[in-house]
């Protein structure tokens, strides 16, 4: 790269850009691109990888993001790109030193080097719905171990500013209002349906409805019961609840070579969460899967939001997770009328 254009790139991080005048961020939601020096990256790369190494299989594993290293010098063709992690050696005159002075106040420069280890997150810096994580320090070992012991913290402010672009884009092309509110007078539950859901099969005595859409085919069902239903709250017990799910999918089954359980939330519940892979009984489909389970305390129910992709030959993992999206919006209260 010129040495022009390197100064181009500095002379934006230094004179950074007015919120009036901000653009969207460009690039991929799902790619991170960490920027830093060969030498950084040889040193980082393993920390940094590892710390998005978090995905689904489809069957083969696919993250939820994947990392591009870029050379730092390329600073001017990134700035506006939506997921950016600068790495910066503050004991080196180079351009990771001058890109972290272009972004922390003199205070807080000097306080990184003094401790010799800085991670610091910035929203909105370049450009709108943009995140950019500086890590800088003196001391590449101590850096190393504090990503290490930040990696979640890292990790979620990267998935949280996915999940919040995707769930504006899930809506835009727009949502079924009418629909959130039939299921609402009918089950005292509802959720924001995107605009092309259907509701496949409904079976009022069993307690299960069953939405979903064309081709690249997403389902979501909800199955509920009156009560604490404890079995349903624990690994086996949602295991064989989602085989009963599965047979009113009808033919649908669930691999139990790759499942998955751990606790975590659904929208205002801690839920029983499952993840794995299912597969057709008597055709060749098969694909990713989750399921949660939780108890509703305003309701006195128990739930079982169950979600599915079917897409061969496409990348799966952002239609998968807007699918999971969808299902976070699920409430026992009343929507509001339209």
């Amino acid at each position: 790269m010129s040495s022009i254009k390197i100064w181009i790139g500095i002379l934006l991080l230094i004179g950074g850009l007015g919120c009036q005048r901000q653009k969207p961020a460009i690039g991929p939601s799902e790619v991170v691109y960490i920027l830093a020096s060969p030498s950084m990256q040889t040193r980082f790369q393993s920390v940094i990888d590892t710390t998005f190494h978090y995905g689904i299989r489809t069957p083969e594993f696919e993250p939820f993001f994947s990392t591009r290293w870029i050379e730092i010098n390329r600073i001017g063709d990134l700035a506006a790109f939506r997921n950016i992690i600068v790495l910066a050696d503050l004991n080196e005159k180079s351009m990771g030193r001058t890109v972290a002075a272009a972004l922390l106040p003199a205070d807080q420069l000097e306080l990184a080097s003094s401790d010799s280890v800085y991670i610091f997150a910035l929203e909105d810096r370049w450009a709108k719905d943009q995140m950019v994580v500086l890590i800088a320090g003196r001391d590449t070992d101590r850096m190393i171990q504090n990503i290490n012991e930040q990696k979640g913290w890292i990790y979620s402010k990267f998935d949280r500013l996915y999940q919040k672009y995707h769930i504006a884009h899930l809506y835009q092309r727009g949502e079924q209002p009418k629909l959130a509110r039939v299921l609402w007078d009918s089950y005292g539950w509802t959720m924001r349906i995107q605009h092309d859901y259907l509701v496949l099969r409904e079976y009022p005595d069993k307690k299960f409805v069953w939405l979903g859409r064309g081709f690249p085919y997403r389902w979501l069902s909800v199955s509920w019961d009156d009560g604490i239903r404890t079995d349903w709250l624990t690994a086996n017990g949602l295991f064989n609840k989602r085989q009963e799910i599965g047979q009113l999918y009808q033919d649908i089954a669930t691999d139990t070579r790759y499942l998955g359980f751990k606790m975590t939330r659904l929208g205002e519940w801690e839920a029983l969460k499952m993840t794995g892979l299912w597969y057709h009984e008597k055709e060749t489909l098969g694909g990713p899967f989750f399921s949660y389970a939780f108890y509703d305390s305003r309701t006195d129910r128990t739930f079982v939001i169950d979600g599915l992709i079917f897409a061969p030959g496409q990348k799966i993992i952002n239609l998968f997770r807007q699918v999971e999206m969808m299902a976070g919006t699920f409430t026992t209260l009343a929507p509001r009328k339209r």
